[in-house]
This record gives C-alpha cells, sequence and structure tokens, in this order.
C-alpha cells in the first residue's frame, strides 16, 4: 500500500499540493455501487484517532467528502486507491493509523525493493513475511504448507477504536492486487478465510467478490491460500520505473484482474434476483440462461473458482433465515415459511446443517452482536423488491 511519486519520497504529496480537486468522478451523491460512506468512514478510523479531519483526506484525494459515513453514496476501487495512498502520506504511515507503531513510507519503499529484486512470487512472499516479522510487532504473518497449497495467515494487532475487520479486507486486496501485477496475471487463489462475518451493505456491493475465490466467513483465523503452482511463478516487473507507473496508472482495485466478475458472483446476483421474487428452487439451467452460458459450462467455471451451484444457492437461503432470526422478531417457524420451507422440521433441519447450530441456538448466540444484527437489517433491506 505504499505511496509513492515519481522516483522520491517526496512526490508523494501529490494529492495534497495540486490545488482544489475536481470531483469528476463523484458527480453526486446518487446511491451506486462500490464502497459505502459506512465502509470508508471505518477504513479512516486510524487517520481520525491520530488527529487528522477525514473529510479534507476524502478532499485531497479527489472525493466528494460527503461521501463519509453516508450508506447512500460510495467510492469506487479508483477512489479507493487515492484515499489509501493520501492517508498513507499523511500520517507518514503503510498502515494510516490502524497500529500503535508507524510503518514509515521510507521502510515501505525498501520493502519494495526487496520484492523487485525476487525472482519467483514464492520467493517475494516470504521475502515479505520476513520483512514484516523484523520490523513490527503488530502484525505477525506466517505461511502454512498443506495439500491445498500455501496459506498465509496474517495476524493484526490494531489498535483500539478501529475497525479491524475493515483492515483485513483492505490489506487482502492489496496483496491480491500487487502480487498480480508483480507476476503479470492474477494470483489463483484457492481460498480466503477471514475471522469477520459477511459483509453486507445496503447497494449490493461485494468487497470479496475481487478475490475470485470460495470466501470463508467467521473463519479462526485471517489468511490467503495460494495455489501451490504459483509458487515458482516469475515476476515480470522488477524496476522502480515500473512501480511508479503501476501507481501513477491510479489501479481500480475493485476490479477482477481476469477483467470480468467471477462466476460465483454472478451466480450470486442471479440467485438473489429470485429470492426477491421468492422463487427458492431455481434450477442451475435456469441460471444458466441467464448468464448465456451452458449448465454444463457453469459447473465447470464454478468449480474452477471451488464452487459449485448447489453450495452458492444453499448459502444464500441459509444467509436470508439468519438475516429474519437477527434483525426481526418472527417466530421461527415463521422464518421458514418466508424463505421457503413449509415443513418447520426441514427448515430447522436444513439450517442446522448451514449453519452448523438450530435456527434458536443462533438467534439467542448472535442477538446481541451489533454488527451482525446491522449486517443482517441491511440485506432484508436489499430483499425489497425493486
Amino acid at each position: 500500500m505504499i505511496a509513492r511519486g515519481s522516483g522520491s519520497l517526496a512526490g508523494m504529496t501529490e494529492f495534497s499540493d495540486k490545488g482544489p480537486p475536481v470531483f469528476g468522478t463523484t458527480p453526486g451523491l446518487e446511491k451506486r455501487t462500490g464502497l459505502d460512506g459506512v465502509a470508508v468512514k471505518r477504513l479512516l478510523g486510524g487517520a481520525v484517532l491520530r488527529g487528522k479531519d477525514p473529510r479534507a483526506l476524502l478532499q485531497q484525494a479527489g472525493i466528494d467528502p460527503r461521501v463519509y459515513g453516508n450508506v447512500h453514496a460510495a467510492i469506487d476501487g479508483r477512489e479507493l486507491f487515492r484515499l489509501v495512498r493520501q492517508a498513507q502520506v499523511a500520517l507518514d504511515d503503510s498502515f494510516f493509523g490502524f497500529f500503535a507503531e508507524r510503518f514509515r513510507l521510507a521502510l515501505e519503499l525498501e520493502r519494495t525493493l526487496t520484492y523487485l529484486h525476487c525472482e519467483t512470487f514464492g520467493e517475494s512472499i516470504r521475502v515479505s513475511i520476513r520483512f514484516t516479522q523484523a520490523l513490527s510487532e503488530d502484525i505477525g504473518p506466517q505461511l502454512i504448507e498443506d495439500r491445498a497449497g500455501l496459506k498465509h495467515v496474517c495476524v493484526y494487532h490494531t489498535v483500539d477504536g478501529v475497525d479491524r475487520d475493515i483492515f483485513v479486507w483492505l490489506r487482502f486486496v492489496w496483496i491480491f492486487q500487487w502480487f498480480s501485477w508483480l507476476i503479470g496475471r492474477p494470483l489463483r487463489l484457492r481460498s480466503v478465510s477471514v475471522r469477520a462475518s459477511r459483509p453486507v451493505q445496503a447497494n449490493g456491493f461485494d468487497r470479496f467478490a475481487v478475490f475470485g475465490c470460495p470466501i470463508e466467513y467467521d473463519a479462526p483465523v485471517d489468511a490467503l491460500c495460494y495455489d501451490r503452482a504459483d509458487l515458482g511463478a516469475r515476476l515480470v516487473h522488477h524496476t522502480l520505473a515500473e512501480f511508479d507507473q503501476y501507481n501513477a496508472s491510479n489501479p481500480d482495485w475493485f476490479a477482477t484482474p481476469i477483467g470480468r466478475s467471477t462466476w460465483r458472483a454472478q451466480t450470486e446476483h442471479v440467485l438473489a434476483d429470485f429470492q426477491r421474487a421468492r422463487i427458492w428452487s431455481v434450477s442451475i439451467d435456469t441460471v444458466a440462461e441467464r448468464l448465456r452460458s451452458r449448465p454444463r459450462r457453469l459447473r465447470r467455471d464454478l468449480a474452477r473458482e471451488g464452487e459449485s451451484f448447489q453450495h452458492i444457492r444453499t448459502r444464500l437461503r441459509g444467509e436470508l433465515a439468519g438475516a429474519y432470526l437477527l434483525a426481526t422478531e418472527l417466530p421461527i417457524t415463521e422464518v421458514g415459511y418466508r424463505v421457503g420451507f413449509s415443513e418447520p422440521g426441514s427448515f430447522t433441519r436444513n439450517f442446522t446443517e448451514w449453519a452448523g447450530v438450530t435456527p434458536s441456538d443462533y438467534r439467542t448466540r448472535y442477538k446481541s452482536d451489533g454488527a451482525r444484527v446491522t449486517a443482517a437489517t441491511l440485506l432484508l433491506g436489499d430483499q425489497a423488491p425493486a
């Protein structure tokens, strides 16, 4: 997440010394896709604790400051990149206030040089971890090898008063985008695990879709699982001039490097539309036709992403049931009816298989979890017919 200008650290002030910004990418505050203003507020939590004005940071990054905290506004992937860079420069901290100890930009530059001098992705990720371990006690990365691939486990000791979950997501986006750029193609992530619950925004934006792989929420650790075949991938970029050019391009951190939305995300979108119409047992034939594909091809494309149609359909239905359990006081039998089960016993059995606990236990366990209840409320709001 290094913020750097052309050839020198002095160039990193580029957003704050060019006069008033032009809000060309945010013509208004209409509801649109992207990271909503509530998430943006959480992202700037560390900077606020360090005494920075978040609206000033947004303005200096060329973003309408009224986005801040506004659930009906959002920023896109290029605006996110600029905002992170601006926050880093303002604090001289690569991790923009999320840790007690600053990770100065000069040190981040040295770490970047070590990446560029590596030959393969496997070497660069190991060098990255050793460098980080030597310089910060707030971050405890480690690599664990297993049959599935190489698991990159990240431990972050953030300061009190910030949203750790938003930082983990952003850090994973940076790792994915940066190392994909280094090898000249997208990393083939086998999975992503996060300790957080699945984030839900009112505008329907899925911030984890960029990874193009199965996501495990409420996991015991935060981790990226790399494909073993990628470890020997050779780096195609080796100079600071190329790195400056990459930053100057204002990369889109929400774009999947494969150039399109993942098949998982596309399938979820179609199934969510059917859910809004209270149609629950949609066949893969119907979804494939909507996606202008064929059932066999869709199964194959989902399998390449480590997913299955049945798993996606079951999970979306389970998440909606969970939202009703947490965001409403509806009887459990009524919740079952709302998600398409005519028999209470069938609902309980299916929900328990999905969640690992019964509906009543789920409600008891998570009803007091404010973050989960908020996410559940937003999900139910998204279910309202357009």
